[in-house]
């Protein structure tokens, strides 16, 4: 497994969200949502190996997840 490079994925999912705030504050709310027991939108294998953190940063980022 490649090893991740945060500003990447970061930069990659603000191109979904018009600043860092918005970002942060959806990501808490998606890290959140997957501490209560919901399943990753991401490959499991992935997930797994990532905190919840970076899990919802992944799945902003691939367009997987958005705040509604």
């Amino acid at each position: 497994m490649e090893k991740l490079f945060m500003p990447k994925v970061i930069n990659g999912a603000l191109k979904h969200f018009d600043n860092r705030y918005e970002l942060v504050r959806a990501a808490a709310i998606r890290a959140n949502s997957l501490l209560r027991g919901d399943k990753p939108l991401i490959d499991e294998r992935i997930a797994k190996q990532h905190k919840y953190t970076v899990v919802s940063l992944l799945e902003i980022k691939e367009g997987l997840w958005t705040k509604k």
